[in-house]
């Protein structure tokens, strides 16, 4: 299934295409087009907050995943995008390998922003979030080595933090996760790192 970039120029950016092969661009979403599509990405441009959420569920209504482009992310407007129905919130430059491993989680049912705005959220989550009986993970299915990555993932550490601090490979770090969420049945690196926080998951956006 092809990814559809929502542009105000219904071009699409070279490194959307250096993204995916079956990428394709329009100035519109046509519910019907999007019905073909894996997940639909919207380039936001800086409009007042309102307009930018009412695009964004536009395009929810659709049905398909939707992932919102900033050209400035910030704290604010992803909690507002992502409340507003979007399932990933990025920087409108982010490169073709962050866009694949967007991708990848979106169309897989989980959450994605950016690892600093995971790590906000994290914070908050456990500054304010009463702290219920221990969620039972199943740590110990996991390898030394994958319960080394998922207790960093709970600290906020990105991917390349996570790399650098046990000397191995971003695209390591990455199969870990992989290993991590289908032992322990959680969908992203977000629920992964409440859940090993004892914090519900069901208090992440939905």
């Amino acid at each position: 299934m092809s990814r559809l970039f929502i542009s105000r120029s219904g071009q699409l950016r070279e490194r959307w295409a250096a993204a995916f092969e079956d990428a394709r661009a329009d100035v519109g979403l046509d519910p019907a087009a999007a019905a073909g599509c894996a997940s639909v990405w919207l380039e936001l441009d800086t409009a007042r907050a309102a307009r930018r959420e009412a695009a964004v569920r536009d395009a929810v209504a659709a049905g398909r995943p939707v992932i919102a482009m900033a050209p400035v992310p910030s704290e604010a407007d992803a909690f507002a995008l992502l409340q507003a129905g979007a399932r990933g919130y990025c920087h409108l430059e982010a490169a073709p390998e962050q866009l694949r491993e967007i991708a990848l989680v979106v169309e897989h049912g989980g959450l994605w922003m950016p690892p600093e705005l995971t790590q906000r959220v994290l914070g908050l989550s456990l500054r304010v979030v009463p702290t219920p009986p221990p969620q039972v993970l199943e740590l110990d299915a996991l390898t030394s080595r994958e319960l080394m990555v998922a207790e960093q993932v709970a600290r906020g550490a990105s991917n390349r933090e996570i790399a650098q601090t046990l000397s191995i490979s971003e695209r390591t770090v990455k199969a870990h996760l992989t290993a991590i969420f289908d032992k322990l049945g959680v969908r992203d690196r977000v629920q992964l790192a409440l859940a090993m926080n004892n914090i519900s998951t069901h208090s992440t956006v939905n």
